[in-house]
């Protein structure tokens, strides 16, 4: 514990000096020379009143001397008080930037219309960045054109201050896209009408392939007389029908997509108007055309379907008889679940467009002769007499049904009914050849 407690240092204050110290042990400064008495802190010189105030500890800039301290010949000028500038410094020199604005006396150098310390040039603001323009109250009448137009709200005042260069920049890149547009389209309609042209000739090209179709599909006999060899002939004539038809169809999808597009075009490219109406008639003639062939092919795949599934029944049942006749039992029923399988595919098969409407009794008929001619061959299996006479004479009754059933549909059924479509379609294709 620090029994003596010397005068403060001039210079950082220290109070732990030893008596008759030249130097102060803390900063090495020279120490002035020592007072006569030293009276500790609170007490008054000998021989003197006790002074009033507060002790000397707790006077204002203690521990340091008071301003207007002497200096000592022969020692270093006094050191300031904190906050104090040293002599030949202006006032606030060393003092905490912060202290000073929060004193209110502004951070030095920044003092608004204060001037600047020598060398430094003086900004007002920095450059290339103008002042900000003080806000503008709103306004309802905007600038466009040149014009004053008035409007029923206010608006901001930048949105008011809109000139005549923005709008002319957008106005100016509206019109050069409309100008492109208003170009291309006259150019996409040629392209388009060019397109339907191509269409229109792909479907009159596909016209002889259509009448081999419609020859096969008038056909009533055969150049044989086996049953084989006519469903094998059969087999190839709709198979040409159903090819045409094909054909018939996408032509029909490709006329049918061109005239949409057509359409549309029609009220974009108004140069083009009357070469588009003109086209999208060729264009309505054609796919009338088609629709016809379309139709007619249509009920001529039908009926093959059914036919060719007949005629392999037909043949499976020749086998059924044959055996039969041989005593065959085994032989004669073999066929029967082929034979029963496609008489179901012909049942299903003869609601379609374009099936007679006397084939299903026909049909019907000829499936009640190939289920009776089975249970036949079993009852002579069975060795059942009465029952191998019963489905005999069933066999009998349904084969004249089959044959009555087949009279009532003629044979010129197809010509009759579908020539005038062939016919039909024939004056389409023609009169978009010759307007070619």
């Amino acid at each position: 514990m620090q029994a003596y407690q010397s005068a403060p240092c001039p210079y950082c204050g220290a109070t732990w000096n030893p008596p008759g110290a030249q130097a102060c042990v803390n900063c090495h400064n020279a120490l002035p020379p020592a007072q006569p008495t030293y009276a500790p802190p609170g007490y008054g010189q000998p021989g003197q009143a006790p002074q009033s105030g507060p002790p000397p500890d707790q006077q204002p800039g203690y521990p340091y001397p008071p301003a207007a301290y002497p200096p000592q010949p022969g020692y270093p000028p006094q050191a300031p008080y904190p906050g104090q500038a040293p002599q030949g410094y202006p006032q606030g020199y060393g003092q905490d930037p912060y202290a000073q604005a929060q004193a209110g006396q502004g951070y030095p150098g920044y003092q608004p219309g204060a001037p600047y310390p020598p060398g430094y040039p003086g900004q007002t603001s920095y450059p290339g960045y103008p002042p900000a323009p003080a806000a503008a109250a709103p306004t309802n009448t905007l600038t466009l054109f040149g014009q004053q137009v008035a409007l029923p709200i206010n608006l901001p005042a930048t949105l008011a201050r809109l000139r005549l260069q923005n709008a002319m920049v957008l106005v100016g890149a509206g019109i050069v896209l409309l100008l492109v547009v208003l170009g291309a389209l006259p150019l996409l309609a040629s392209s388009q009408i060019s397109g339907a042209d191509t269409a229109i000739t792909q479907a009159i090209s596909h016209e002889k392939k259509v009448d081999s179709a419609f020859n096969d599909f008038f056909k009533t006999g055969s150049s044989s007389a086996d049953l084989t060899a006519q469903t094998a002939e059969l087999h190839k004539e709709v198979q040409n029908v159903a090819d045409a038809l094909s054909l018939v169809q996408a032509d029909e999808a490709a006329l049918k997509s061109a005239d949409q597009r057509l359409a549309i075009m029609s009220w974009l490219a108004l140069p083009k108007h009357g070469a588009i109406v003109k086209e999208r008639a060729r264009l309505a003639t054609a796919l009338k055309g088609l629709q016809q062939a379309d139709q007619a092919l249509t009920a001529g795949v039908n009926q093959g379907k059914v036919i060719e599934a007949l005629f392999g029944a037909l043949v499976d049942y020749t086998k059924m008889a044959a055996a039969v006749t041989r005593h065959d039992l085994t032989g004669a029923g073999a066929p029967y679940p082929d034979a029963h399988e496609k008489m179901q595919l012909a049942l299903s098969l003869d609601s379609g467009p374009g099936i007679p409407t006397g084939l299903d009794k026909e049909l019907k008929a000829f499936d009640d002769v190939l289920n009776d001619t089975e249970q036949m061959v079993q009852a002579i299996q069975s060795k059942d007499s009465a029952g191998t006479q019963k489905y005999a004479a069933m066999i009998q009754s349904a084969l004249k049904a089959m044959t009555a059933a087949a009279n009532t549909i003629p044979s010129d059924y197809n010509t009759k009914n579908f020539q005038p479509m062939q016919d039909a379609y024939h004056a389409a294709m023609k009169s978009l050849t010759s307007a070619s």
